[in-house]
């Protein structure tokens, strides 16, 4: 069998600032705001291709998730053509295989072999989880080898440079597209902050798919803020930023945990040589994310009690 390749210094690219200006209008910022989640992903798929560098497939699929996230926000305005749409599903489902495996190898099974650190069955499943994130990794850097995915990225590109949504069956009135860009961010991102205290109102009850909807919500929140950032008094974004970012990570971080649970069943049920790590992984963790709710909770009430941007 031949051996994976060894992990190399990343390249992977993270997204640069998203310069808008206030006379701009909702068509002129679209435009600037998708180009720019484009070329972040077009900015990783060297790293991806390799197949060992796993920050270039994380860095890749936020590129994606900040694009659909932005087709979202302006989808009253623009809209996305439903089979591109499908296609970006496809290719985020091939990234997300992966990154997840990626985080159960080298985060999430990372903190149980530190703390148990002489269990040799817990450390045969991380070399297992590990060889599993590296065929991860090569399937993810086929899928951007891809005819399919190369005609992904022309189409979209295309898409945005020539206007296409004014060929639409049903375009757009042209007095939505030349509205003030800095009107509709302000509403934009009331909205967002509206829902995520919404959903974020029973946290500390809440079940994992009701945590769930809360960090998608705090996501959302966290690239609309990082969008319109230029646009908005920049020491009120900070701190919100900040503060959104923690509570992401929180909730990620209890997320992570319920992938793996999954994940590890899942290697529980078709890898019985694993069974016994795989049992005592899943029953660490489950007890690591109860003693996370209360650090939750207070991140929470920080982010409350703030103004919006």
């Amino acid at each position: 069998m031949k051996a994976d390749p060894q992990p190399s210094i990343t390249t992977a690219r993270k997204a640069e600032p998203v310069e808008l200006h206030r006379a701009m209008t909702v068509e002129e910022g679209f435009r600037v705001i998708a180009s720019n989640c484009l070329a972040q992903m077009r900015g990783n798929e060297a790293g991806v291709l390799r197949g060992n560098d796993p920050e270039s497939v994380h860095q890749m699929r936020v590129g994606l998730r900040r694009l659909r996230s932005a087709l979202r926000l302006f989808s009253r305005w623009i809209a996305f053509p439903p089979p591109l749409q499908q296609e970006l599903v496809w290719l985020g489902d091939q990234l997300g295989t992966a990154r997840d495996a990626d985080v159960l190898a080298d985060s999430t099974l990372l903190k149980v072999t530190a703390a148990c650190p002489q269990d040799a069955e817990v450390l045969r499943l991380r070399r297992f989880a590990s060889k599993t994130a590296a065929q991860s990794r090569r399937r993810a850097g086929s899928a951007v080898a891809s005819a399919r995915y190369s005609r992904l990225m022309v189409s979209a590109v295309d898409w945005l440079e020539a206007s296409r949504w004014l060929d639409a069956l049903d375009p757009p009135a042209p007095s939505a597209l030349t509205r003030p860009l800095n009107q509709r961010a302000r509403q934009i991102l009331k909205r967002l902050h509206d829902r995520l205290l919404q959903r974020g109102k029973r946290l500390a009850q809440g079940t994992p798919e009701e945590r769930h909807r809360v960090r998608i919500a705090a996501k959302n929140a966290r690239y609309a803020t990082e969008f319109f950032q230029s646009l908005r008094p920049a020491r009120r974004v900070e701190r919100y930023v900040r503060r959104l970012a923690a509570l992401q990570d929180a909730l990620g971080d209890l997320n992570d945990a319920a992938v793996a649970d999954r994940l590890l069943h899942d290697i529980e049920a078709h890898h019985p040589e694993m069974a016994a790590g795989a049992a005592f992984a899943r029953g660490y963790l489950c007890a690591a994310a109860r003693h996370d709710l209360g650090g939750l909770v207070k991140l929470w009430r920080l982010l409350r009690a703030m103004r919006r941007p």
